[in-house]
């Protein structure tokens, strides 16, 4: 399997803020998505603006390969339909931002 760390990975990751309590929720849905998994979970200072409450949020980040998109919509919308979905970036650009400057 491709672990997404060479040039022309197939492999993308979206970010998902959820409210703590839904983040388990989400974790076994996707486990369930083949070739898909969250690889980073960061809590957030501040509340979703989704939610009706003040509850506290983390940012749930998923690798998955493009092919796999709609099947981890599906199941997000299905386990927290009031989370936020946010960008799709390349497994490279995702490294980066992690502070990995070239991606390895």
């Amino acid at each position: 399997m491709n672990t997404g760390k060479g040039n022309g990975s197939p492999f993308y990751v979206l970010d998902v803020t959820v409210c703590c309590a839904a983040a388990l929720r989400v974790r076994r849905s996707i486990a369930g998505c083949p070739e898909a998994g969250v690889v980073r979970c960061e809590p957030l200072l501040h509340a979703c603006s989704s939610q009706e409450s003040d509850a506290p949020c983390v940012r749930l980040m998923i690798r998955l390969p493009l092919a796999r998109y709609a099947d981890v919509l599906h199941r997000l919308i299905e386990c927290v339909p009031s989370g936020e979905i946010g960008r799709l970036v390349s497994w490279r650009e995702h490294l980066a931002r992690c502070g990995l400057r070239h991606g390895h």
